[in-house]
């Protein structure tokens, strides 16, 4: 298969993010050029963390990506493959001024791309995407390079993830999710969330029924798909479980399926949790963000509940900075 040269990195900007077929449209001289640009903006000895899924593709274009960051001078700390939300957990452990994950498309199998991130685990506005990609189409480019002795470092933090799922249980009542005695199902669509999410859930006192949890060669579908989520749904059925999960590839986002097998929309989970979370309850002057898309007896229902509610675009961060 023949490499087809972009004229544009504008070509690959979909929606705040840089996405595109892997070694064919998306090579590793772009991702390195990208790294180099990305980190010709932070100042010299700065640090950023870096993670990818378990995928060949994200592997090599996170590598190539690397060698971009490192001969600008800047510190890379590598979380290797890990969970989207993992990485945004360690920049701000670390005080890292940003990171970088590079992860399997979710609507095209053979795509991979990047999410960028700031100083808070939040992924950059779309302005400053466009000023990465201004950077690229310019000649010459904006970057910059240092002496030999001066090349960034590459840190392992392994221990990362244990520090991560015992931070997360103390934000939860684990003796009364104990005495609950739940059952779950989650599907780790073959991705690094399977090292993570089933340890967690069994520390918090849940049992848990863990699906895909292994690493899996790329299919011609990505996941989840039809048949996983059904797969899923059947064995919640079949188990007498509470609830089943599925999460996507990189962890960052999920699908909720009840006792009896059926998906649980997006407006029924909003609903639920402000009508029954103690935290938001005693929240009623905060707002409320959602999207343009909400439909209007959702928000007829939360404005009835005694919250406003502030109506922000979906791009990429844009809900977590409000």
């Amino acid at each position: 298969m023949a490499h087809v040269p972009i004229k544009n990195l504008n070509e690959l900007n979909k929606n705040g993010r840089i996405i595109g077929k892997a070694n064919y449209i998306f090579t590793p001289e772009i991702s390195s050029s990208i790294g180099s640009i990305h980190g010709s903006l932070f100042k010299q000895n700065e640090s950023i963390v870096m993670g990818r899924d378990y995928h060949n593709d994200s592997r090599m274009l996170k590598r190539a990506y690397t060698s971009g960051l490192m001969s600008t001078g800047i510190n890379l700390l590598n979380l290797s493959d890990c969970m989207f939300p993992l990485l945004q957990f360690t920049i701000r452990r670390f005080g890292a001024s940003g990171g970088v994950y590079i992860s399997g498309g979710h609507l095209y199998s053979e795509d991979v791309g990047i999410r960028f991130l700031d100083a808070g685990g939040i992924e950059l506005p779309l302005s400053e995407i466009q000023r990465i990609i201004d950077s690229y189409n310019s000649v010459p480019r904006q970057v910059r390079r240092v002496d030999p002795n001066e090349i960034g470092q590459i840190t392992a933090i392994p221990q990362t993830a244990d520090i991560y799922i015992k931070s997360l249980q103390q934000f939860v009542d684990k003796k009364k999710i104990r005495k609950a005695n739940l059952k779950i199902v989650v599907d780790c669509s073959y991705g690094p969330t399977g090292k993570i999410t089933p340890l967690l859930i069994n520390e918090i006192g849940v049992e848990v029924i863990a699906l895909n949890t292994h690493y899996r060669e790329r299919y011609s579908s990505p996941v989840p798909s039809i048949n996983t989520i059904r797969n899923t749904a059947d064995i919640v059925k079949a188990s007498n479980s509470h609830l089943g999960v599925c999460f996507d590839v990189d962890g960052s986002r999920i699908l909720v399926i009840d006792e009896n097998g059926v998906e649980i929309s997006f407006e029924d989970l909003l609903m639920l949790f402000v009508s029954f979370d103690k935290r938001i309850q005693n929240s009623k002057t905060n707002t409320i963000i959602t999207t343009p898309s909400i439909p209007l007896v959702v928000k007829e229902f939360i404005e009835d509940a005694g919250f406003p509610i502030k109506k922000v675009e979906n791009n990429p961060g844009e809900i977590s900075r409000q």
